[in-house]
């Protein structure tokens, strides 16, 4: 019994000093302890600490790396056109969208036309990530109900993407209401920024 358990003492020593002695071999060669002490641990460990690592976080688009443009309006009403509000990454960086943008229509003399739009919440707003030269958009819902709105020309839009203060102006003629709605009932309406370059 005393020849078992010494042999099985000695055969557990050299176990440990075989051990001891790869990892001061591999420490000797200029490998980071860290790095060792994953390998010595098996595949397992490697997976855990790549696990471990904090996923890298995708800045918000910047009003710099955007080029905005308004479509052409199609009628859902008699007193509703409906544009599609395109956001086109021109940056060499992934960024991300989600929200709503600030959206207000304004004159031939740079001056507001009317309030800024109200938010659609008939969707859901999602994050959307876009890569260069991918494109998001954000479906715009103007209304002229009738002579009290105040209908009036407008030069174009200003735009202020989620996140940002920066605002862009996006040149194209479109009619407005000067008049200033209710809440929740203004002549302007967004949604929220979705995937994809046009509304279905």
């Amino acid at each position: 019994m005393r020849t078992g358990a010494s042999l099985g003492w000695r055969v557990a020593t050299a176990v440990a000093f075989g051990a001891t002695a790869a990892l001061a071999v591999t420490l000797s060669r200029g490998v980071p302890l860290d790095a060792a002490l994953t390998s010595a641990k098996g595949s397992g460990a490697q997976h855990a600490a790549a696990s471990a690592r904090p996923l890298a976080v995708t800045a918000r688009c910047a009003a710099s790396g955007l080029r905005i443009s308004l479509g052409p309006g199609a009628r859902v009403s008699a007193a509703i056109t409906r544009y599609p509000l395109d956001f086109t990454n021109v940056s060499g960086a992934p960024c991300t969208l989600a929200g709503y943008p600030e959206v207000a229509a304004y004159g031939e003399n740079g001056v507001q036309v009317g309030a800024v739009a109200g938010d659609d919440l008939s969707a859901a707003a999602l994050r959307v990530l876009l890569a260069p030269g991918q494109t998001a958009h954000a479906t715009l819902d103007a209304s002229v109900t009738t002579a009290r709105c105040g209908p009036a020309h407008a030069a174009g839009l200003r735009v202020v993407t989620p996140g940002q203060t920066v605002a862009r102006y996006v040149p194209r003629p479109l009619t407005a209401c000067a008049a200033r709605a209710p809440r929740g009932q203004e002549y302007l309406r967004v949604r929220a920024i979705a995937a994809g370059a046009r509304a279905d």
